[in-house]
């Protein structure tokens, strides 16, 4: 038989754990947790702060603004070499080349379409509008018209622009055993856009053209359409590309008249405009800053010197003579150009400091710098930016080592 003595077993077992927590307690992993000790007060003199800034936007305008030239091309040649078949395109009608059905071999072999042997008149025009003929003048005669509008180039649009938020890093060193004296270096970043999205009045140009219908004809009326208000609209007319053999088809004679005129109205063209400019700015900025403290809280802190600003622009423009009856309305297409240039100016900088600790503080100021205009061309037209006078209001944290 076996006989376990568990008085032993309990002495050693109750010894064990005496040792333990002897163990522990000397080695200190049962000691409580030390007291904190706050880091040394800084001693090298030095600031890192981070800015959030805002740019109250600055004077923005637009010219070259309103002028938008005669649609291009005009008149083509037919030419069956190169594929290209004969016309004219007006801004509220056109004229293209008809053809005539001929049959190959006797019908052995098809039919195929070959422009018309009539080079005097054709059968495939179009017009948009019944006063393009007078019917109580001559009801024979069809007007075409050309558009274009002009504006003097100096005339200037105020842009329309919000201000927009950026940022800045700044080091500081202050150079004196009370540190109220130092050299602030800063870094930042801002972009803003401009937008003039308006119609404009402009002189109106306009070239008339007559075609006379051949044989003496008409010219073919337009359908009227009346909406459920009432209103009155009237479908264009398009003639036929395929030449009756009848000979039933209107035809319209190719010549046009030489009492073909030209009008200029003062202030009779609307142009809807849009252009849009989108900048980039980077800055640099060194010079002297001067800290007075307010007791052990509060402090002001100014400086002042010298900044370079890199600026970079996106210049985009969209032009359309919109007050005529024209189809196909005069246009400029949307055009973009891209540009930079280097600033050289001066800032003045104030800033309201509150001190957490030491090292740590949140600020408050604004920032007001000085530059140069900024002018972007889009072909004939402008862009131009006044940085003579930016003002910043900023907000934002630092810390002293």
């Amino acid at each position: 038989m076996i006989y376990v003595n568990f008085k032993k077993i309990c002495n050693w077992k109750t010894g064990i754990l005496l040792f333990l927590s002897t163990f522990l307690v000397s080695s200190g992993l049962l000691a409580q947790a030390p007291k904190y000790i706050p880091p040394p007060p800084p001693t090298k003199h030095i600031t890192f702060e981070l800015r959030l800034r805002y740019l109250i936007a600055p004077d923005i305008s637009f010219s070259g603004l309103g002028s938008v030239p005669f649609n291009e091309p005009f008149q083509t040649s037919g030419n069956l070499i190169d594929g290209t078949e004969r016309s004219i395109l007006y801004d509220d009608g056109y004229l293209t080349q008809d053809y005539m059905e001929v049959d190959i071999i006797d019908d052995a072999l098809g039919t195929e379409f070959l422009p018309s042997s009539n080079t005097a008149a054709t059968s495939a025009f179009n017009y948009q509008s019944p006063d393009q003929v007078d019917r109580d003048l001559d009801a024979t005669t069809l007007m075409f018209h050309r558009y274009a509008s002009n504006l003097d180039p100096s005339v200037e649009f105020e842009g329309s622009g919000n201000g927009s938020l950026g940022w800045e890093l700044n080091y500081t060193k202050f150079i004196n055993p009370r540190r109220n004296l130092g050299i602030q270096v800063g870094f930042s970043f801002n972009g803003f856009d401009s937008r003039f999205h308006d119609s404009i009045q402009a002189d109106l140009y306009t070239i008339s053209y007559k075609h006379q219908m051949a044989d003496g004809a008409e010219v073919p009326e337009l359908q009227e359409v009346t909406d459920d208000e009432g209103n009155i609209s009237y479908v264009p007319y398009t003639g036929d590309r395929i030449l009756d053999s009848d000979g039933d088809n209107k035809l319209l004679e190719w010549l046009t008249s030489e009492e073909a005129t030209e009008e200029l109205l003062q202030g009779g063209a609307t142009v809807d405009t849009r252009a849009d400019l989108r900048s980039s700015v980077y800055n640099f900025r060194a010079g002297p800053t001067y800290s007075v403290a307010m007791g052990e809280i509060f402090s002001f802190q100014f400086g002042a010197g010298v900044s370079a600003q890199f600026v970079n622009g996106r210049f985009s423009t969209f032009e359309i003579l919109s007050s005529t009856t024209a189809v196909n309305a005069p246009r400029r297409p949307m055009n973009t150009t891209e540009e930079a240039e280097w600033q050289v100016g001066g800032y003045v900088d104030a800033n309201a400091y509150y001190n957490f600790t030491d090292r740590v503080s949140l600020f408050s100021g604004m920032q007001v710098q000085s530059g140069s205009t900024y002018s972007q061309s889009n072909e004939d037209r402008f862009a131009t930016v006044d940085f003579s006078n930016q003002i910043f209001v900023h907000t934002g944290f630092g810390i002293k080592f």
